[in-house]
């Protein structure tokens, strides 16, 4: 389910890597092994990794081709980055132009990129390394970042490296190269495009929702990173900075895509990488795309 259509627009998904680093004990604080067993088999294999004991998680864009514009969303990790202690995503060698390529966009065919938040695996490539300088990776791009996003990382520099450097080398420099456009709750870009504030990952997250011909499609980046989060709304993450408020906008995105049957997006669902919640006694499940 590399491409697929939501209306009129096409989709394609960009990779960059799979990531196999976490464990559900250290990545959902509030986990607890007989609920995370209940889930297992809609979980195993392409999602948990049972022998190794460990979350399975796709790192990818989305290139979104509209009518007027073409737009990638989520940068990933990026080459040359230092991503120290994190060592599976420092100084990376992928071929992710090259995958773009293979989509049919060439760098200087973008014309928006957008970033549901500015942690370290979305906005990467927004920057490529250039004699020893960053400079902006899509030349002819408008760099849509939420202004709450960015005036919260600004003003309250992160503590972990990680999550510094990614600010420094990767949203700065498109700052200084006067390609940024500072965005608020409720920005419309074309006909197609809401972006709408969930706080709670970061304090400036966001959706974005993609309309054409009567359907619609939510790319809720990390509001949800797991699928055992579908099933168990109040698991939030350890990289939440606002759990409780991470809670009400994970449902409030589910409850949204299972009222209006609208294809969700996750940033990083391993194949098909998407499908539909539907309401399910108190809860949700999910639909997941079929090829």
């Amino acid at each position: 389910m590399d491409r697929l259509s939501v209306g009129d627009v096409r989709l394609a998904r960009i990779h960059e890597m799979v990531d196999t680093s976490f464990t559900p004990t250290a990545f959902f604080p509030d986990y607890d092994a007989a609920t995370f067993e209940s889930h297992l088999e809609r979980l195993a294999p392409l999602h948990y990794d049972v022998s190794g004991g460990s979350l399975i998680l796709s790192v990818h864009s989305w290139l979104v081709r509209t009518a007027w514009h073409t737009v990638l969303i989520d940068t990933c990790v990026g080459n040359d980055k230092d991503r120290l202690p994190r060592a599976h995503w420092h100084r990376l060698e992928t071929p992710f132009l090259e995958r773009l390529r293979e989509a049919g966009a060439e760098p200087e065919d973008i014309d928006y990129v957008m970033c549901t938040h500015m942690h370290a695996d979305h906005v990467g490539w927004n920057t490529m390394l250039s004699d020893g300088r960053w400079i902006p990776t899509f030349p002819n791009a408008r760099y849509l970042f939420g202004r709450i996003e960015y005036e919260h990382w600004l003003d309250h520099p992160a503590s972990s490296p990680l999550r510094r450097n990614a600010f420094e080398d990767s949203v700065l420099p498109i700052v200084a190269a006067h390609q940024a456009e500072m965005i608020e709750d409720g920005h419309q870009l074309d006909d197609d495009f809401t972006v709408q504030l969930a706080p709670g990952h970061t304090p400036g997250n966001l959706s974005i929702f993609l309309t054409s011909a009567g359907a619609e499609a939510v790319f809720v980046g990390d509001t949800i990173h797991h699928p055992v989060q579908i099933y168990e709304p109040a698991w939030s993450t350890f990289a939440c900075t606002d759990p409780i408020a991470a809670v009400a906008s994970r449902r409030r995105v589910l409850e949204h895509c299972a009222e209006r049957s609208s294809l969700m997006l996750p940033a990083h669902f391993r194949p098909p990488h998407a499908g539909h919640v539907r309401p399910k006694g108190d809860g949700f499940t999910f639909e997941w795309l079929s090829s």
